[in-house]
């Protein structure tokens, strides 16, 4: 299958091909409303010696993780420059000739590498609509995996990730004493020094109806917690209270959403959310996403200490089971997570 931005290139297209139209023009129900503000969380307040301060980053934390599951991350630490050198270099990684990206697939069965057009990473027979997208995902970590083309791209997801696993860890410290947990809890039950961390590039095309077409469609995702950046171009939109809502980042902030992982952990007081990916028909949107999970075979279930008091909402499952579970799911059934709800 030729890649979008292949299709988009090699044709002056006025309208939409039938197999990527994903909305009909009655479908009023999907479209979503005004551009709604997340909750901001500072991330340097997690380091503060003030203990009011701490006090109020853990809070903030609480609220925006239970009340929306996804936030804005500012005062992050990673650099401006690094994040801007890794989005030309997957433009550039993009703009390699078709034969040369797809040298770089494997077929590891646990860590494989996709350089895929049209489809989602869940199972492509499945898939009866193409969407607006071409993508490139690997694992980083336990196992480290990455194209050696364009020259630094390797160099550059290498540091970014390794930043992101930084920043991963203090966020998931400041939610394990949000929910009374030790601060220490969800690194050691998890397994974080063996956990997951996926790199996935998104590559979007200007879109000649983008009304009809989808970039990303509805989902949750599988680990703990998720990092998005976008390069200035917008298309993210999440479900609140059973209402979609588009919403924008501040700039130089990350949104982090909280998993299906978390979720479970939490014993569901803090809910995995459901957010897409729409397009435009103006401007090329990357998104960089990084999910972090946790060690391929920790088995997952709810914190045993938010147990005293409420019994268990969710069955334990191995998390790569889940994964893989997750990634062979049809779009139109019941999710996995809702398989293991137990009440």
């Amino acid at each position: 299958m030729p890649s979008v931005k292949t299709l988009v290139q090699s044709q002056d297209l006025k309208s939409l091909p039938s197999d990527y139209a994903h909305f009909s023009n009655s479908d009023k129900s999907t479209v979503a409303g005004p551009e709604v503000s997340l909750p901001v969380i500072d991330f340097s307040l997690l380091s503060s010696t003030n203990p009011d301060e701490r006090a109020k980053v853990i809070q903030d934390l609480r609220n925006a993780c239970g009340e929306w599951g996804f936030f804005m991350l500012v005062n992050h630490g990673i650099p401006e420059n690094l994040i801007n050198r890794l989005f030309k270099t997957c433009n550039d990684f993009f703009d390699m000739p078709e034969e040369e990206k797809l040298k770089f697939e494997t077929t590891n069965p646990r860590f494989p590498v996709m350089v895929r057009s049209g489809s989602t990473t869940c199972d492509v027979s499945n898939q009866k609509v193409l969407f607006w997208r071409d993508y490139l995902r690997f694992f980083v970590h336990p196992e480290f995996y990455c194209p050696n083309k364009p020259t630094e791209f390797s160099d550059l997801v290498s540091e970014y990730s390794q930043r992101t696993r930084d920043v991963n860890r203090k966020l998931l410290q400041g939610i394990s004493q949000s929910l009374g947990l030790e601060e220490d809890y969800i690194e050691k039950a998890m397994d974080m020094k063996s956990g997951t961390q996926i790199f996935a590039a998104n590559y979007y095309p200007p879109c000649p109806q983008p009304e009809s077409a989808i970039g990303i469609p509805p989902h949750t995702d599988h680990g703990l917690l998720t990092f998005l950046i976008q390069n200035g171009v917008g298309g993210l939109e999440i479900q609140h209270k059973g209402k979609w809502f588009y919403v924008n980042a501040l700039p130089n902030s990350i949104f982090i959403n909280t998993g299906d992982q978390l979720e479970i952990l939490s014993n569901g007081k803090y809910k995995s959310v459901w957010h897409r990916a729409v397009v435009n028909n103006k401007k090329t949107r990357i998104s960089l996403v990084i999910p972090n999970g946790p060690s391929p075979d920790t088995i997952v279930s709810p914190a045993e200490p938010l147990l005293r008091e409420t019994p268990a909402a969710y069955a334990p499952m191995n998390y790569m089971e889940y994964v893989n579970v997750q990634r062979t799911t049809r779009l139109n059934e019941k999710p996995i997570l809702d398989r293991l709800k137990l009440h």
